[in-house]
């Protein structure tokens, strides 16, 4: 049955779930007519999150069974038109940089939607192969969208320098601070006075060769620090999974985990002294538990924590780079006054502005 709605919310994977979750409740409160479609990028991950922010999308579809990018963008686009020419929406939220993200997108712009519109927008690396293929993703998102909601300035800026018309752009903060007080405001997450544990994950696919390089420097740095407990969660992918168990020594204060659902994650993060990752998400959320970071990355589309000494780009390519910098972390002091990617208003933010938009449709 066709039905004519305000806003038809579209998310791929677990990360997109969590940042957009708050922008949902926020939508609700707006009394807009809201619709969730999850197009399945991530199921079982993404299912978890949904409970925790207590949604249940609308509409769960397939993801198209295929590794291969191409196959997956075209698969989703196909879905996500259909969806799309059901629910006729005033407005369409994507969200950050994945395949769903550019799909959804595109299928809004290909029906005409009214107010596309797009979360975290403007966060730009430079280099179009890191992170791969999300640079491309989010610039091509950039021409089609016409309601930008950039997490810090900075974002705000490099939609500008692209030429994007400044009254559309709005800096709003991150939503995953917003996520994360939603947790903290309902004591789902503890933060503990002494720390005694590294955080490790390592998910990027332009970093699994990398994995024998970053790898060395744990094993070096799990000598070195006795006292500390290094706990490495792994990748769902089983093959990375065990070239891990493979590359680690074996050591009484290294810890090898399965991959953790999303409040277990946050409050491994919250327990650490400091984490070491290549994941955009978690540069982003450990400020709000005063964790510093080391990116094992050669390119961060989050400078923000690096300009204020919250984190190194360490890269993962030099074995000593990585251990320095971790090294640098662990001994030095940081009070971190606030987060530097938002303080957790930027939901209501931004649906106080969609609805606006949709009054002035009328």
């Amino acid at each position: 049955m066709d039905l004519d709605i305000d806003v038809l919310i579209i998310t791929g994977t677990r990360p997109e779930v969590i940042k957009m979750a708050p922008v949902y409740h926020a939508l609700q409160q707006e009394s807009l007519s809201v619709v969730w479609c999850h197009s399945g990028q991530h199921d079982t991950l993404a299912t978890q999150a949904f409970s925790y922010f207590n949604i249940t999308p609308d509409f769960s579809l397939t993801r198209p069974n295929t590794t291969e990018l191409a196959d997956l963008f075209a698969g989703l686009l196909a879905q996500l038109n259909g969806v799309i020419q059901a629910h006729h929406p005033k407005c369409v939220i994507v969200h950050g940089d994945t395949s769903s993200t550019l799909a959804a997108a595109m299928a809004a712009f290909y029906n005409k939607v009214a107010i596309i519109a797009h979360v975290e927008a403007g966060l730009r690396s430079g280099d179009i192969y890191h992170p791969f293929p999300e640079e491309v993703n989010r610039k091509q998102v950039a021409v089609v969208v016409n309601r930008h909601y950039s997490p810090t300035v900075k974002a705000a800026h490099a939609l500008f320098a692209e030429g994007i018309a400044p009254e559309t752009v709005i800096c709003t903060g991150n939503t995953v601070v917003d996520a994360q007080m939603y947790l903290l405001k309902q004591s789902k997450i503890t933060t503990p006075k002494e720390k005694r544990t590294v955080l490790i994950t390592v998910h990027r696919r332009e970093n699994w060769v990398n994995l024998p390089i970053i790898c060395l420097a744990i094993n070096r740095l799990v000598q070195q620090h006795p006292l500390l407990t290094f706990r490495f969660v792994t990748h769902p992918n089983p093959l990375i999974k065990q070239q891990i168990q493979d590359l680690l020594s074996d050591s009484p204060n290294l810890q090898i985990s399965d991959p953790l659902d999303y409040l277990n994650l946050q409050q491994a993060l919250a327990d650490s002294a400091l984490v070491l990752t290549d994941s955009g998400g978690i540069q982003e959320e450990a400020p709000t538990y005063d964790v510093p970071v080391v990116v094992l990355r050669e390119t961060t589309e989050r400078p923000e924590a690096c300009q204020l000494g919250l984190a190194i780009l360490a890269g993962a390519t030099d074995p000593d780079k990585i251990v320095d910098a971790a090294q640098h972390m662990l001994n030095s002091s940081h009070a971190i006054a606030s987060n530097p990617y938002g303080d957790g208003k930027a939901a209501q933010t931004i649906a106080s502005d969609i609805k606006e938009c949709i009054r002035g449709l009328s």
